[in-house]
């Protein structure tokens, strides 16, 4: 039987997400209900209650990838995508395509850690490239390249990045992309936060999506991190590589079938309205980022941004008096009532992930929350 590490991350939130008075580990922009987006859109979500609830349409519907491929823009269409429940499926689909014993992967560290940990369950052998402070928590080129083996299989990269919130250019990550062409490396770009650039520097494009960049490119996304819709778990990948997408679907097959044609339905009226939404996330964000940035200027000599958040819901925020901060988290979530979570689950001991994507009294009511408990945990700890 394959060995599979635990999912330290998605743990720790299993364990105390519904127990908590303020929630800081949210990574979605706070939930929408179609009640709210018909407010937003002034667009109301009409259901034929006639439909019949069969599998219906494998693949996603047709409405429903026309609608996906629009969003990545360009070239692709329909044919190009492959609808799964939520981006987190199409992440195991993936690697379950493409991923085995005597392959070699590259994953960005720190990721969200399914992105390294179910290729090496496939029997491949991973190595991490780190992201460094001096280079921006971007990836080095150099070091990239210096990790390529002959039978290096798969790049995987995350952009914006959890749980930094740093942003890869475009001047890199074309470079990224001719490495991959050069090698004949397949590239998963794991674009979840995707399309919420909200704080880049004055003269940064927005990144393209690495699924126009290179035909070997995998892009996947999901309807929960900027589309608030986290309960309808629904995602997709979709590439310019068609086979990959017929040998996706093959082993989609025994694990998935099809989404629910009431999730797709939903998805096809979310998307119908994605400017509306899209724009109060990207607003939501920036002011729920101020508000954080505001709060760490004021407390300097306990806190500080582990790079600088530029996309994206969460940033790693270092804790610069406590070292082991999982026990600090848990301490967070059972005496004040207060969930972030801990470095630890990112390789980043010393650091906390915020989320501020979600509703401004969390952070209102619970920033201040974590001043109070960092300083008795301190004393506690003396």
């Amino acid at each position: 039987m394959p060995y599979q590490e635990d999912f330290a991350v998605e743990q720790f939130m299993d364990k105390y997400e519904t127990n908590v008075k303020y929630n800081m580990g949210e990574t979605c922009c706070y939930s929408l209900s179609l009640d709210d987006i018909e407010k937003l859109s002034g667009n109301k979500f009409n259901l034929d209650s006639s439909m019949r609830l069969t599998y219906r349409d494998i693949k996603g519907s047709d409405e429903l990838r026309d609608m996906i491929a629009a969003v990545h823009g360009k070239e692709l269409t329909r044919d190009n995508v492959l609808v799964s429940n939520g981006a987190i499926a199409s992440n195991y689909l993936l690697y379950y395509t493409l991923v085995g014993k005597g392959d070699h992967v590259i994953c960005i560290d720190p990721a969200y850690s399914q992105l390294y940990s179910v290729p090496a369950m496939f029997g491949a052998e991973v190595d991490l490239l780190k992201l460094e402070k001096d280079n921006g928590y971007i990836p080095n080129l150099d070091t990239l390249a210096s990790l390529i083996k002959p039978n290096t299989k798969l790049i995987i990269i995350n952009n914006p990045n959890n749980p930094l919130g740093s942003v890869i250019p475009n001047s890199i990550m074309k470079d990224i992309c001719n490495l991959c062409a050069e090698h004949d490396i397949y590239l998963h770009s794991d674009e979840v936060y995707r399309p919420l650039f909200h704080s880049l520097p004055e003269g940064f494009d927005i990144p393209d999506s690495a699924c126009n960049m290179y035909s070997k490119a995998i892009v996947t996304c999901s309807m929960s991190k900027a589309y608030s819709v986290a309960g309808i778990r629904l995602g997709w990948m979709i590439t310019q590589d068609k086979q990959v997408l017929r040998d996706a679907a093959s082993r989609r097959d025994y694990n998935t079938i099809s989404v629910s044609v009431v999730d797709d339905r939903i998805a096809q009226y979310v998307l119908s309205n994605a400017n509306y939404i899209i724009e109060r996330n990207m607003k939501l964000c920036k002011e729920n980022y101020k508000f954080l940035t505001n709060f760490i200027s004021k407390h300097q000599e306990d806190f500080e941004y582990i790079g600088t958040p530029q996309g994206g819901t969460v940033c790693l925020l270092k804790i610069k008096k406590v070292k082991d901060t999982y026990p600090f988290a848990e301490f967070l979530a059972t005496e004040y009532g207060l969930l972030a979570v801990p470095g630890e689950a990112f390789n980043f001991p010393g650091t906390l992930r915020i989320g501020y994507g979600n509703s401004i009294e969390d952070l209102a009511g619970g920033l201040p929350i974590l001043k109070e408990a960092t300083d008795a945990w301190l004393l506690k700890n003396a």
